[in-house]
């Protein structure tokens, strides 16, 4: 008996530490997951966070809404140069979806990051889909760059969905074979037999 005890335990655990919001919290870097951002040429980090919440770092989903953080981090020398146009902007579907003048839902003044990274405020007051939308343009206007990034605020994501359908199906199949040994008597005790009469 201890030893199925003790297995279920294990399973437990281990079902806890495979949770990606479990594996991010222990040790997460600043950048962990990385979630680059492509210009068309060049490149960006980006990942947003909710500070007042968790010290998750979140390239995709954001679990709820409110008060948010955004981070922005271009190595590229050229990108620095630049005059960087940011927005976000509610998403018209999970694939990006969305116009960067109509849908507007947070903007930066347009100016130069020349240390090429930048954190801003975003409270999201909305569950749904939203895009981070980038244009970095140089000075005489030649050269540009776009790029777009779609992530989820407060929605459940896809891997949540599996993560819920296998601890179901865990429950589900934990406690018939609880239900079954019981039955059986391999558990220290057995169901009397209700249908016996002296």
């Amino acid at each position: 008996m201890s030893r199925i005890l003790l297995g279920f335990a294990l399973v437990v655990v281990a079902a806890s530490l495979l949770s990606p919001r479990a594996a991010t919290a222990a040790g997460w870097h600043y950048y962990d997951p990385e979630c680059p951002i492509d210009l068309g040429g060049k490149s960006m980090k980006f990942v947003a966070m909710q500070p007042k919440k968790n010290v998750d770092r979140e390239c995709i989903a954001l679990p709820d809404v409110g008060p948010s953080v955004i981070v922005l981090d271009a190595a590229d020398t050229e990108l620095r140069d630049m005059n960087w146009d940011i927005r976000i902007l509610r998403g018209k579907g999970p694939n990006g979806d969305a116009d960067p003048e109509a849908d507007i839902v947070g903007r930066l003044p347009m100016q130069k990051f020349r240390n090429g990274m930048v954190n801003f405020d975003q409270n999201f007051k909305e569950p749904g889909a939203y895009v981070l939308y980038a244009k970095l343009t140089s000075d005489d206007g030649a050269k540009s760059f776009i790029g777009k990034h779609p992530f989820s605020v407060g929605l459940v994501t896809e891997e949540e969905i599996y993560l819920y359908i296998a601890f179901a199906v865990f429950v589900a199949a934990a406690g018939g074979a609880a239900f079954y040994l019981w039955r059986q008597g391999k558990l220290g005790f057995k169901i009397p037999d209700f249908s016996k009469t002296d």
